[in-house]
Parts: C-alpha cells; sequence; structure tokens
C-alpha cells in the first residue's frame, strides 16, 4: 500500500495550540485530496501520513497536496517493519526498476530507541545499495536520494520529495472579507491571509450596467483560481454604479477617489458582521 509522508514546521511550534492545527491540517488534507484515492489521514511523530489506496492517482493526490496551507514538503512513500533487515528488503524491491549512477541515503529517525543512529542507518543502508546497485555515493549532487524515516511503529522510506506552500491550515485564524479589485494586489493579498490560516469571503464592486460586465467575470475567475487552496469561497458582487453617479454629481473630483473608497469599506464592513469576519483585507 502506497504513502504519502507530509511534513510541516511551523505547526510544531504551537504548543498546546498544535491538536488543534493538525486536525485542521487533517481535515484540510483529506478534503483537498477527496476523490483520488486517499483512504485516511494520521499523526505519526511530528508527521501527517496519508494512506493511499493501490490504485490512488498520484498526480492528482500531488497537485491537491500542493495547494494545502501548512505542509511544508511531502512524498510519495512506502512502509516496512521497524528494524534495518526489513528496509533493506523492501528498498530493494522498490530499486529494482530503477537506473542511477549516484545516490544518498537521508535518514531522520524519530523513534530513539531504534538501534541504529541516523549516520548508521545512512552508512548501513547506503553500502547495501552500493552492493546492489553498483552506484555511487554522492552527498552533494545524487540523482536519487533515499528518505528514511523511523517512527516507533514503522519505516517510510521514499525518493525524493515535493515542496508544499507552507504556512498554516486555512481555517485556524477566523474569517476576513477582502475587497477584490481586478488587479494584482487583492489577490495576492488574499492569498497571503490564506496562508496564514485564514478563510477569506471576496467582495468586488462593479459598474454594471454603467459598464460592461468584464470586471466581474474576471473577479470570479480570481475567485476560482484562490478557491483550490481553501475549497470553499463565497463572493459578493456589489453593484456600485449608482454610489459613483452620486459622488460625481455632488462631491469635488479630488475627493471622489477617496469617497468610493470610503463607500466600499464600509459596504464591506457590514457584509464582514454579517459573515462573523474580525477584519478586511485591502
Amino acid at each position: 500500500m502506497p504513502y504519502v509522508v507530509i511534513h510541516y514546521n511551523e505547526i510544531g511550534l504551537k504548543g498546546k495550540n498544535q491538536p488543534l492545527f493538525l486536525r485542521r491540517l487533517e481535515a484540510n488534507l483529506l478534503r483537498a485530496a477527496s476523490g483520488t484515492g486517499v483512504r485516511r489521514a494520521d499523526e505519526r511523530s511530528g508527521r501527517m501520513v496519508l494512506s493511499l489506496t493501490q490504485d490512488a492517482a498520484w498526480a492528482a493526490v500531488r497537485d491537491r497536496v500542493r495547494c494545502v496551507f501548512g505542509v511544508a514538503n511531502f512524498s510519495l512513500a512506502e512502509r516496512c517493519a521497524v528494524d534495518i533487515v526489513s528496509l533493506k528488503t523492501a528498498v530493494d524491491r522498490a530499486l529494482a526498476e530503477r537506473t542511477f549512477a549516484s545516490f544518498r541515503v537521508s535518514t531522520r529517525r524519530a523513534y530513539k530507541q531504534f538501534p541504529l543512529n541516523s549516520e548508521e542507518v545512512n552508512r548501513e543502508l547506503g553500502a547495501h545499495v552500493v552492493g546492489r546497485t553498483h552506484a555511487r555515493v554522492s552527498l552533494e549532487r545524487p540523482e536519487v536520494t533515499i528518505h528514511v524515516e523511523v517512527l516507533p511503529h514503522d519505516i517510510y522510506f521514499s525518493f525524493g520529495r515535493e515542496a508544499g506552500p507552507g504556512g498554516l491550515p486555512v481555517g485556524v485564524s477566523g474569517t476576513v472579507v477582502a475587497l477584490l479589485s481586478g488587479g494584482i494586489d487583492s489577490p495576492v493579498a488574499a492569498y497571503r491571509l490564506m496562508k496564514r490560516g485564514c478563510r477569506v469571503i471576496f467582495v468586488h464592486f462593479h459598474s454594471y450596467p454603467f459598464q460592461d460586465g468584464t470586471s466581474r467575470a474576471k473577479a470570479s475567475d480570481l475567485v476560482q483560481c484562490l478557491t483550490r487552496f481553501q475549497f470553499h469561497s463565497r463572493l459578493y458582487l456589489v453593484p456600485f454604479g449608482e454610489v459613483q453617479r452620486e459622488i460625481v454629481s455632488k462631491a469635488p473630483g479630488p475627493l471622489r477617489v477617496v469617497l468610493y473608497r470610503r463607500f466600499m469599506a464600509r459596504i464591506a464592513e457590514e457584509i464582514a458582521r454579517r459573515e462573523g469576519a474580525k477584519a478586511l483585507v485591502t
């Protein structure tokens, strides 16, 4: 059975609140990977492990996990018993169809009662792989890196790692309302707040029917792109043309942009209150 071993970093600093962050990360991973062959998620000695079905779509799992905030890095892994003989046998089997000229072994030992320390595992498994494949050890630029994770009840090993987005799991920092324009700044601001664990509700002000619907369509496209990072989004499309027309008719030119923004903030504030959001994002 294949597995995905997921590492997180910032969550590990959360002390007594860490279980809350891990529960949210687990829920987000399962939601993101729904329908790809992920059976369950388990927290294991500072890691999250996803159990996959034999026919799981690894490419789909990889693309989904890449978008889950809180994930530092991850890898497709195999599991064996907690002893060096089982590890060598399992690695032999996994390397049977691989060809490479150089490699290295990188071990992380969470289970400190294991009889070999990390460097000893590196040396013993490395010598075994050299004997089997005649590949050379390269610590600087290996073609293949064999990552070994020694845990209390299992050993997981993998070949290479994928980078995650980092940050905190969406949902641990409350809800905010983002004022979304058609430019680059506001979607980047929303993305950065998601990365800090916020769930984002979007508000876009448009001038339809005084102008065409281009800005509304663009806002919808932006929200669709950002939704893959938080799984579900709500977009308020606020008609603002009448407000603009009233301001133009009654306010001097130099003050109009300030007044536009003032009214946008007031409307967004009311939406935030109704949604139970804690902040406005611009």
